[in-house]
């Protein structure tokens, strides 16, 4: 891709309500998250799995993925990690919403909002080389200049956002990919599995449970899962009750205990709760609800 060195390099581009980064070589996965920003993932080359809720996507470069956050998502690299490159934007909608209430273009947020995520093929055209054009300059715009103190640098990042989402909008027409595309045998298995752990996160569950559920063995639920999703079977399991859990922690007015909140997810104790949540969070639950309180009594209070 123009515009970016040959060395493995990781660049972040923070302001209050938008945040750019840019990958290239290897670099550690992140682990299935949602959020409540939108996200861009523009995926330049190498070789990359992505998991959205129970679906998996094999990226090739060129893809762009589109999500309104709030689903669980992740990357998974595989084959050579060094040749792995990316571009992600996460933009809360309300950044830029006056301006696009201003430009009559509100139907900018229609493919977040209606579809929730998506896949685009974008092949070697003209538009292609438009949106890797687009980020470019958002990277070069993160690199020099000091954007949470600028006024002029933030709308400039406003309007190249926007030029990026009437490209992604024009992109809609003819090659999103839809979420029901035929995949292969081992793609399909590993959703399936998937699902039967969103289903049953909150029981006692054994890969002989869902070996019997969908009369498959063992030994090829646990390879097919892990080579699709990067995950064995209960790491995703842990992951996804950790995800439910937070999620319960931070809701504002939540009455429940966090001993309910343990039970409810599935943790076989208290205490593994409280250790897998601080080693994965870096806080206890208590902590980090007392955070969660603190940062909406500041909000309210402002």
């Amino acid at each position: 891709m123009k515009g970016y060195s040959k060395k493995s390099r990781k660049m972040d581009y923070q302001l209050s309500l938008v945040a750019f980064s840019h990958v290239k070589g290897q670099v550690a996965e992140l682990e299935f998250h949602s959020h409540q920003q939108y996200e861009l993932y523009f995926f330049h080359g190498g070789e990359c799995k992505y998991l959205i809720n129970n679906q998996i996507y094999d990226l090739n470069p060129g893809d762009m993925l589109f999500l309104d956050g709030l689903d669980l998502h992740k990357a998974h690299v595989t084959g050579n990690k060094e040749l792995y490159e990316r571009s992600m934007i996460h933009f809360s909608p309300e950044w830029i919403l006056p301006v696009l209430k201003e430009l009559d273009a509100l139907f900018l947020f229609d493919a977040f909002k209606q579809l929730r995520h998506g896949l685009f093929h974008t092949q070697v055209t003209e538009e292609n080389y438009e949106i890797e054009e687009l980020i470019t300059k958002l990277s070069r715009l993160s690199q020099t200049t000091e954007v949470n103190k600028e006024i002029a640098a933030e709308a400039e990042a406003k309007i190249l956002l926007i030029q990026l989402l009437f490209k992604v909008h024009q992109l809609d027409k003819t090659t999103l990919v839809e979420l029901n595309e035929v995949k292969n045998g081992k793609y399909l298995y590993a959703e399936k599995i998937a699902s039967y752990l969103q289903k049953h996160f909150k029981d006692l569950i054994s890969i002989e449970d869902i070996s019997k559920e969908l009369n498959l063995s063992s030994s090829y639920i646990s390879h097919t899962f892990k080579d699709s999703t990067g995950y064995t079977v209960m790491q995703y399991l842990m992951e996804y009750r950790l995800i439910q859990a937070k999620y319960l922690i931070e809701v504002v007015g939540e009455n429940k205990t966090i001993k309910e909140i343990s039970r409810e997810c599935g943790f076989e104790s208290d205490a593994h709760f409280n250790r897998f949540f601080k080693k994965k969070i870096g806080a206890t639950p208590n902590e980090y609800r007392k955070k969660q309180l603190d940062k909406y009594r500041k909000k309210i209070g402002e």
